[in-house]
């Protein structure tokens, strides 16, 4: 196809051009006179030297070749419109938002020549009284239930300035020191005093969250690059979505906490390479829409782009209050479908069965110290209000890839997790079961238990007559289900972690909880647990998954936990299926004859 150019093939458009040619599937070239150049290479594009008004010619191969050379006519008939070619992520939430971009990126770090170590601890010393005096600045400035969220910063910068001071005076820079001890914090709160602390040791001006947080109500997209559990939990109610910078390589997962966390509060959520989140500015408008895959993402578009993300958005909200009206009307199967919570700001829809899952170490997310048993009954309690069934309170789930800094692992165990991490730490594992026990209509439960012993210990800290349940994460548990729910009051599986166990992955590798390993540990957790008269929960993803929560209910499960936004699509897709049906497709998954 021969085509004028309406502008010079210059970097700008040039960019664009090879951005679209790399989303095709066959391969795009543009000619002028003798000279040719491979769309997807902006090397070969730019050394063209096509210029305003010369004519070029679209050429393509393969597959689809007539929709290329489309696709590429109509970018240069638009005079390469940036609205044709967004920046494209992985969808780890879905949602349509619309707002301004609040950029958080780590930039390069600073050096500093090393000094002596008289030098050094007398820099690390500036630099903690700066972050402090910062802090308290910010403490003062803010709202009162915006300031709270940095009290326990205090503490952090006290319990890393001891660390640290004894690294300098072993002769490290205070910078490698400040970088070594906060590299992998568990809270966005070690992130902002390890930003503080550097910019303070490389004479940086001081920029941190609190100002993005304090910033105006106008609704904003939030671009960063560690985007954890903790700082999901603590977002303003004008952020309304999140962009997650990761490197090119790194991998990333729908199972994470923080996309979990994510999908309960509706908040659209996408992974995208760290290069593309660079390419965001600072308060320009962004439109992200995690409702396709890949997510797309518009940096700065027109108003018309604007205006029909906003009537898409104001569709599927329309479309998610009919499903939520329709999902009141109860199943047929007797399976119980209810919510997983992590914060007092999630609402608990109308229709749900109860909460299956309330994620107590969300709740206190940015916390450093124990919360009192006071304030647990509290927050439990305020939690519990929004539903009239069964409340199931996981007790603090930590360790491994989500250390708690007021839970530590004793030394003799340092990767101790779930229920090993509780047993480690009695007294507060003993506090937060008599908070439980106050709340009316709430259930205690076991992260990750080993085995019928862990159950029996942990009973034996807990108030008379609070229920207790079992969570089965592993196939060592899931083999010895019988003998756990036989000393349990109920039994949940959680299919995250069981599937990562069994299956030898990771969370952001994305496991198939739907593999046929996996769903026979399940299977094997309901029978044993049915045996002893035992009621069975899912609480992972899988719960949400159409096809999934027709094979958990084939397999026997009595109540699916999902989250919230997803709440109403679950009990649709239940509604909709026969007992046969369920029992065909769990048949059809673990690979068994119908």
């Amino acid at each position: 196809m021969k085509i004028v150019l309406p502008d010079a093939l210059h970097a700008r458009p040039a960019n664009l051009l090879v951005r679209a040619a790399q989303r095709l599937a066959c391969a795009v070239h543009v000619r002028k006179g003798d000279r040719r150049a491979d769309a997807r290479d902006i090397l070969q594009v730019i050394k063209l030297g096509a210029a305003k008004g010369d004519e070029v010619v679209l050429e393509a191969e393969g597959e689809g070749a007539a929709e290329a050379i489309a696709a590429i006519a109509e970018l240069v008939a638009r005079e390469f419109d940036p609205d044709l070619v967004p920046e494209e992520g992985a969808a780890a939430a879905a949602g349509i938002a619309i707002g301004h971009a609040v950029v958080w990126l780590e930039e390069e770090e600073l050096t500093a020549e090393q000094g002596s170590v008289d030098e050094e601890r007398a820099r690390a010393v500036q630099a903690f009284a700066r972050a402090r005096a910062e802090v308290s600045a910010i403490v003062a400035a803010l709202p009162a239930h915006e300031a709270q969220l940095f009290e326990p910063e205090q503490t952090i910068l006290s319990s890393l300035e001891e660390i640290v001071m004894r690294r300098v005076e072993a002769g490290e820079s205070a910078i490698d020191a400040v970088r070594a001890e906060t590299l992998s914090g568990p809270s966005d709160l070690i992130d902002d005093a390890r930003r503080r602390l550097l910019d303070a040791l490389s004479g940086a001006a001081a920029r941190t969250v609190a100002f993005e947080l304090r910033g105006s109500l106008v609704d904003a997209v939030l671009v960063a690059q560690n985007v954890t559990p903790s700082l999901v939990a603590s977002l303003p109610g004008h952020v309304v979505g999140v962009i997650a910078a990761v490197d090119d390589d790194a991998a990333t997962g729908t199972t994470s906490h923080a996309a979990i966390l994510a999908r309960g509060r509706g908040l659209p959520l996408a992974y995208v390479p760290s290069h593309v989140a660079f390419t965001i500015e600072e308060g320009v408008v962004v439109v992200l829409d995690t409702t396709v895959t890949p997510a797309r993402i518009w940096s700065s578009p027109s108003e018309a782009l604007i205006e029909e993300a906003r009537a898409r958005g104001a569709a599927r909200r329309r479309l998610q209050a009919d499903a939520e009206a329709r999902a009141e009307a109860p199943l047929s199967l007797g399976v119980a479908v209810r919510v997983n919570v992590g914060s007092t700001r999630e609402d608990v829809p109308a229709a749900a069965d109860g909460i299956g899952l309330l994620r107590t170490e969300l709740v206190f997310a940015d916390r450093t110290r124990l919360p009192s048993e006071d304030e647990q009954a509290a927050a439990y309690g305020a939690i519990a209000r929004k539903t009239s069934g069964p409340v199931h309170v996981r007790l603090f789930d930590g360790g491994g890839d989500k250390p708690l800094p007021f839970l530590p692992a004793p030394p003799a165990d340092p990767d101790a997790r779930g229920a090993a991490l509780l047993l480690a730490n009695p007294e507060a594992t003993a506090a937060q079961l008599r908070a439980i026990a106050r709340v009316p209509g709430a259930r205690a439960f076991i992260p990750l238990v080993r085995s019928a012993a862990d159950v029996e210990a942990i009973r034996a800290l807990a108030p008379p007559g609070l229920d207790i349940g079992a969570m089965v994460e592993t196939p060592e548990a899931a083999e010895d289900a019988e003998a756990i729910a036989a000393v349990s009051d109920f039994v949940c599986i959680g299919t995250n972690d069981l599937a990562c166990e069994t299956l030898g992955v990771s969370r952001a590798q994305g496991p198939d909880a739907l593999d046929p390993r996996v769903l026979a540990h399940v299977r094997r957790t309901v029978e044993g647990a049915h045996a002893r008269g035992r009621k069975v929960t899912v609480c992972g993803e899988i719960a949400a998954d159409p096809r999934g929560g027709r094979v958990l209910v084939g397999l026997g499960v009595d109540a699916l936990s999902v989250a919230p936004a997803r709440f109403a699509s679950t009990k649709l897709g239940l509604a909709a299926a026969s007992s046969d049906d369920c029992r065909n497709a769990a048949e059809s998954a673990l690979g068994e004859p119908s």
